[in-house]
C-alpha cells in the first residue's frame, strides 16, 4: 500500500509537468477533454492511449521533449534499438541517477557491494574518455567481446583471471560462449567470483544450467527498457522484483497473449521521474510472465515476475567463422539520427543484406561509412 501511495503521488505531479510543459500531452489531454487533475491514480491512467515508439518517432522528440527544463540539464540517452528501431529521447539527471541506484540495489542482492571489482563484457570497444575514467572509479574492467571467437575469448578469459573480480555482467549469449571455452581451458581459475549478472536478451534455462555449472556461482537475471524500471532477480532466483520506486508498469492481454500458454503479458509503462521525456503509458514492446505467488521467499515486497519473456533474435554466421549476434547491430546502429529502422537478413553464408529506413539526415558519406 505504501508503494502504490509513493506512485500515485509522484504520478500526480508527473500528469501536471507533463500537462504544463510537454506540447504533446498539453495536445493530448486538449483533444480527450481532460485535465491534469483527472490523472490522480493507476487506474485513471487508463483514460490516456497507450503511447507506443512509432507514435513517438512520427511525432518527433521535440514534441515529448519538456519546455521547462534546458538541454543542458539533461542527458541524450537512446533505446537498445533490439526492435530494430533504435530511439533517442532526453532524461533529466535526476531521473538517471534514481535508476542507477535501483540498479545498484539489484547488484547488492547478488552480494555485490560498491568498491568491488566486476568485468563488463559489452559489445563494443569503449571510447569514450569519461566512461573510461567512471570504470576506473567504479573498478570495472570493461571488456570487448564483438568478436565472437575462440581465440578473442580466450583472451578475455586471461584478463578475467588477471583481474580476479567479483562480478561478471554481460549478454547471455556471449556468456554461453565464453563458458564454453572456459570448461575447455583447465588452468583459469576466478577465485573471487560471487555472481554472473545477465541483461540485454532472453536468458534461457539450458544457457543458464550451462553458465552456471561451468562457473559455479548463481546467474542473476536482470531486464530494464527506455520510459521503464529495472526488473533484477533475486538470491531465489525464483522471482524478479521490479523498482516499483521508478515506475509505475501495467500489464495487459493483447491478441498474443491470448494463445500463449505461459499466460505472459504485455509491459505497458510510466516513468514517474523523468520529466525530460516523460514516457507515460509506454508499450516497451516485451512480454513479462507474473508470478503467482502473492509473497517471495526473500521477504520483498515487491511485484513478482516469474520469466522475461522479451524478443528473441537469431544468430549469423560468417564465412571465417565469426558469430554476430543481434546486439552486435543493436550497439552500432543505436546513435545513427539518420537511421529509423534496420534490418539484418542472412541469406546465405557470403552474403548478408542489411536494410534500412532513412531520414533526410541520411547521405552518401553515412552510407560509405556503413559499407566500410
Amino acid at each position: 500500500e505504501q508503494i502504490k501511495d509513493y506512485q500515485e503521488m509522484k504520478l500526480r505531479k508527473l500528469i501536471k509537468h507533463s500537462y504544463e510543459t510537454v506540447p504533446f500531452y498539453n495536445d493530448l489531454f486538449k483533444k480527450l477533454n481532460l485535465k491534469a487533475e483527472d490523472i490522480q491514480t493507476h487506474e485513471d491512467l487508463k483514460k490516456l492511449p497507450i503511447l507506443t515508439k512509432a507514435i513517438l518517432k512520427n511525432e518527433g522528440i521535440e514534441r515529448f521533449t519538456s519546455t521547462a527544463i534546458p538541454k543542458k540539464d539533461m542527458l541524450l540517452s537512446s533505446s537498445s534499438g533490439s526492435t530494430g528501431e533504435p530511439l533517442q529521447f532526453y532524461v533529466t539527471k535526476n531521473s538517471d541517477s534514481i535508476l542507477k541506484a535501483a540498479a545498484i540495489r539489484g547488484w547488492y542482492w547478488m552480494g555485490y557491494q560498491l568498491g568491488d571489482k566486476y568485468v563488463k563484457l559489452s559489445m563494443n570497444p569503449r571510447s569514450s574518455k569519461i566512461k573510461k575514467i567512471q570504470d576506473y572509479l567504479n573498478r570495472c574492467l570493461y571488456l570487448s567481446a564483438n568478436q565472437l571467437t575462440e581465440p578473442a575469448f580466450n583472451n578475455i578469459l586471461k584478463k578475467m583471471e588477471q583481474y580476479d573480480p567479483k562480478i561478471i555482467r554481460g549478454y547471455p549469449v556471449p556468456l554461453f560462449f565464453l563458458s564454453e571455452i572456459f570448461e575447455k581451458s583447465k588452468e583459469i581459475k576466478l577465485s573471487n567470483l560471487l555472481a554472473i549478472n545477465t541483461t540485454g536478451s532472453t536468458l534461457h534455462s539450458d544457457v543458464r544450467e550451462k553458465i552456471q555449472k561451468l562457473f559455479n556461482v548463481k546467474i542473476y537475471d536482470s531486464y530494464s527498457c527506455e520510459g521503464g524500471t529495472v526488473f533484477f532477480q533475486c538470491e531465489n532466483l525464483n522471482h524478479y522484483h521490479p523498482a516499483e520506486e521508478y515506475a509505475i508498469s501495467e500489464f495487459i492481454e493483447d491478441n498474443f497473449t491470448i494463445n500463449d500458454p505461459d499466460r505472459a503479458r504485455r509491459h505497458i509503462s510510466t516513468d514517474l521521474n523523468n520529466y525530460g521525456t516523460p514516457f507515460i503509458r509506454y508499450d516497451t514492446q516485451d512480454y513479462i510472465v507474473l508470478g503467482e505467488e502473492t509473497d517471495c521467499k526473500c521477504g520483498r515486497k515487491y511485484l513478482n515476475v516469474s520469466k522475461i519473456k522479451g524478443r528473441d533474435s537469431d544468430i549469423l554466421i560468417t564465412p571465417s567463422g565469426k558469430y554476430l549476434i543481434v546486439e552486435n547491430f543493436v550497439a552500432y546502429f543505436e546513435w545513427f539520427h539518420s537511421i529509423e529502422q534496420f534490418q539484418v537478413y542472412q541469406e546465405k553464408l557470403n552474403l548478408i543484406y542489411i536494410r534500412l529506413v532513412v531520414n533526410k539526415l541520411f547521405n552518401e558519406n553515412i552510407k560509405k561509412e556503413l559499407i566500410d
